[in-house]
């Protein structure tokens, strides 16, 4: 009687003849196409950081100097007008129409396998896309979350957790692996030993054998860390766009609206400057003013200046003109009367919109979104169609190295969940839906974009057989 195998890859064996199980240690994972499983000679090569040069305690490795630094990062950035936006509409455009499985990489049609249908279509797994994608945006890190089945034999739940409130065990000093992840929502004044602190087991990418850790593990759920990565971290990496905060852009951008509002509200909005002549209240009131107190020279002065200030703001008189006395200075012989002045607005120049202009250049570069999708006509001509078009196509053409981490938790699901032996060229997809030209027929057409090393999406051709699907 032939040997049965307990597990996908193969590490697991039971003989009955014997009635006995079996562990076969140093076998690796089945290959994509279902061949053998592979051993390996080794493992990943993970260097250990030297816990001085990480600030943090002896538990957790701070995220910025004071454990703080995902909140400041959303502190300043709300106050920017394109940051938020941008990202988002960064994180949308990653995510598209969804995702799908098909399976291979040649074929678009959707596997009718209700569990894999039903995973994919679950309110969690769409919720978790969204989610991971605005973290990646934001911080260039995600803390994925798998929940597993009572009898630990499937993931049944996939969802993410908010990365501002997670923070990095220290790393193992044998092993160089991160292991453990600690949530808390009131980093930077939480801890470790708080017992609002939650400690999850973190599942080690880079682990040959990560899905059969977990198979031989006890816990119910798992964290499986996701980021982008930058040079010289090895903990938290750094999001492209941080660019703008640490050169002093944000810094710009956000003191020339203050500069506006604070100049607005102090400044005095004066139109008008009027000159009125010492001898023009004799001259016009005559024993009126002569005659008159103090209180009745005032009182004249008032209505003079009521007058006017009707004359010059009514909408009413608009367009009109206003009457006032004049007379011939006797010593002088110039003429002598009242002088309307009316007063150039500085602030209509638009000073430091050049400036400002200017940083949100430098903004987008560093968001790496060019400002036509955005509707941002700022920076040169006004854009049209076939610009917003080939924009778009450059932005989904260039973003399968982050759509791909995003993905990495439902590869190992599909491990996990043995749906890779079912299909072994199982292939995840995104459905991106173009802007089409008039000739087509057709105001929009889909696209099914693989996730495969190999997998190359096409923008849809311009005939009119570029239907949705």
């Amino acid at each position: 009687m032939n040997p049965i195998h307990l597990n996908d890859t193969g590490s697991v064996a039971y003989l009955p003849t014997v009635h006995a199980v079996v562990n076969l240690p140093g076998v690796g994972t089945a290959g994509p196409n279902g061949q053998a499983p592979v051993a390996l000679g080794a493992s990943p090569t993970e260097p250990v950081r030297r816990r001085e040069l990480q600030p943090g305690d002896d538990h957790i490795a701070y995220w910025g100097d004071g454990n703080d630094f995902p909140q400041q990062i959303i502190k300043l950035a709300s106050k920017n007008t394109i940051i938020p936006t941008t990202l988002s509409k960064k994180a949308a455009l990653w995510i598209g129409g969804g995702v799908y499985a098909s399976a291979d990489e040649e074929d678009e049609t959707p596997v009718k396998d209700p569990e894999i249908r039903r995973f994919l279509n679950d309110i969690t797994t769409k919720r978790y896309l969204l989610e991971t994608a605005l973290d990646i945006n934001w911080f260039a890190n995600s803390f994925p979350e798998f929940i597993l089945s009572k009898n630990r034999e499937k993931v049944v739940q996939l969802h993410s957790n908010e990365a501002a409130y997670c923070r990095f065990g220290r790393m193992n000093e044998q092993t160089g692996e991160i292991d453990k992840l600690y949530l808390n929502a009131n980093w930077e004044g939480a801890s470790a030993a708080d017992p609002q602190t939650i400690v999850i087991p973190a599942i080690n990418p880079y682990s040959w054998d990560r899905v059969e850790k977990v198979r031989k593990g006890k816990a119910y759920k798992y964290s499986y860390p996701l980021s982008f990565p930058s040079p010289g971290r090895s903990y938290y990496q750094l999001a492209n766009w941080d660019s703008a905060r640490s050169s002093g852009w944000l810094e710009v951008l956000d003191a020339i609206p203050q500069f506006k509002k604070f100049s607005m509200q102090n400044q005095m909005q004066i139109k008008y400057h009027i000159e009125v002549p010492s001898d023009y209240w004799p001259q016009v009131y005559g024993d009126r003013w002569e005659q008159g107190s103090i209180e009745a020279r005032t009182a004249i002065r008032d209505e003079f200046l009521k007058a006017l200030m009707d004359k010059l703001s009514n909408v009413q008189n608009a367009n009109k003109g206003i009457l006032t006395e004049t007379w011939i200075d006797r010593g002088s012989k110039n003429e002598v009367g009242i002088k309307i002045n009316v007063l150039d607005d500085k602030h209509k120049e638009g000073k430091y919109n050049e400036d400002y202009t200017e940083g949100l250049a430098n903004l987008y570069y560093a968001l790496d979104f060019d400002p036509t999708l955005g509707g941002f006509a700022g920076m040169g001509p006004r854009s049209g169609g076939s610009d917003k078009r080939e924009a778009f196509w450059i932005f989904i053409s260039g973003c399968k190295p982050w759509r791909d981490r995003i993905l990495e938790p439902l590869e190992f699901t599909a491990q996990y969940n043995g749906w890779k032996k079912k299909y072994p060229e199982l292939t995840f997809r995104f459905r991106d839906t173009f802007l089409t030209t008039l000739d087509t027929g057709k105001s929009t057409a889909t696209s099914n974009t693989a996730t495969t090393a190999t997998g190359e999406s096409k923008p849809p051709k311009k005939t009119d057989e570029a239907a949705d699907k």
